[in-house]
């Protein structure tokens, strides 16, 4: 992920325009945002178990660096799909090839759905992380990026399935290639595992049924503030931040607000309302971000529960909005 006003003003530029060739904006608008806020539904009931989030996160840093082709990523693989297994869940494997700056690189995404209530005709939504890290020429652990998305999300995935079946189904999706090779983030070397699904949604018919797409990333800083995504849609972000504030984790929004690249472009080129959750102010100035520095004690098992709570918090309004009759 990346600040477009940091390095990245060519990206600030031209995605709107081409958000704007789709039909969608990357400011709020009359058009996207609801003319009336619906009355906060009850909370969902589900467990977030934080200290096994924050197992979960050790366990990734154990496996030490673990980018795209990585045999640690391979071994992160085979734990997130035997969890996945634990909880109830089928996951599936989504492996492909793409070539990169530095040759074909061998990629492989997972993801596991829970069905809804209604079937396949449900709505479906998706709740994503990427979980690879960054290639450098240091040990780099990403305990934050994407450490802890990925053990918020799979601690989601556990929650949910515990509670069965409801009117919107899941996907939790674990997207590998989310980082560029090369040292700078430059398209088209970055997104690889989220460009894939996305295209893939097409493939498989599956893209009408897709009505919003969540991204969790950089949610483990001991001073967990959400900023806001100029690129996000509008009205998506502007549900999860009541839900916060409703839920009592107001402190926990950002005053920022700054266009951000990460997962959630692959999912707007396409036409899907997309939200990025994300704390782009690691450190000091951001200086923990992809360095030596991205460790578990600049973490903590309390800002991975207040990221948990923070979704959980959003989703029943947005169930309740994606259910409703058209």
């Amino acid at each position: 992920m990346r600040p477009s006003r940091r390095g990245l003003a060519h990206l600030a530029l031209s995605l709107p325009a081409a958000l704007a060739g789709l039909g969608l904006s990357s400011c709020p608008d009359a058009a996207s945002t609801p003319s009336q806020a619906p009355v906060a539904p009850p909370p969902l009931d589900v467990k977030f178990d934080s200290a096994r989030a924050w197992r979960d996160l050790e366990k990734q840093v154990a496996f030490g660096p673990r980018p795209a082709g990585s045999a640690s990523l391979e071994a992160t693989r085979k734990w997130l799909e035997a969890e996945l297994k634990s909880a109830g869940l089928e996951p599936v494997r989504e492996p492909f090839k793409a070539t990169t700056p530095t040759g074909e690189v061998e990629f492989s995404n997972v993801y596991a759905d829970l069905a809804a209530k209604g079937g396949a005709e449900a709505p479906l939504v998706l709740l994503i992380s990427h979980f690879d890290t960054k290639r450098f020429d240091f040990p780099f652990v990403g305990a934050n990026d994407a450490g802890s998305s990925t053990a918020v999300l799979l601690e989601l995935a556990r929650g949910l399935a515990a509670v069965g079946p409801r009117d919107v189904a899941y996907r939790f999706l674990f997207v590998d290639g989310e980082e560029a090779v090369r040292a700078q983030w430059q398209d088209p070397d970055n997104r690889y595992g989220s460009k894939h699904h996305a295209a893939q949604l097409k493939v498989r018919n599956e893209r009408a049924r897709v009505k919003a797409a969540i991204v969790i990333d950089m949610v483990g800083d001991k001073d967990l503030k959400i900023e806001r995504d100029d690129y996000s849609t509008a009205w998506l972000y502007e549900l999860f931040a009541s839900s916060a504030r409703s839920a009592g984790l107001e402190k926990h929004l950002s005053q920022r607000r700054e266009p951000i690249a990460d997962d959630h472009l692959s999912f707007l080129e396409i036409g899907i309302p997309s939200l990025d959750l994300i704390d782009f102010d690691y450190g000091p100035q951001n200086s923990f971000w992809h360095t030596h520095q991205d460790t578990l004690d600049k973490c903590s098992e309390a800002s991975l529960g207040v990221a948990g709570k923070f979704v959980l918090a959003g989703l029943p309004a947005l169930e309740r909005r994606l259910a409703a009759p058209k």
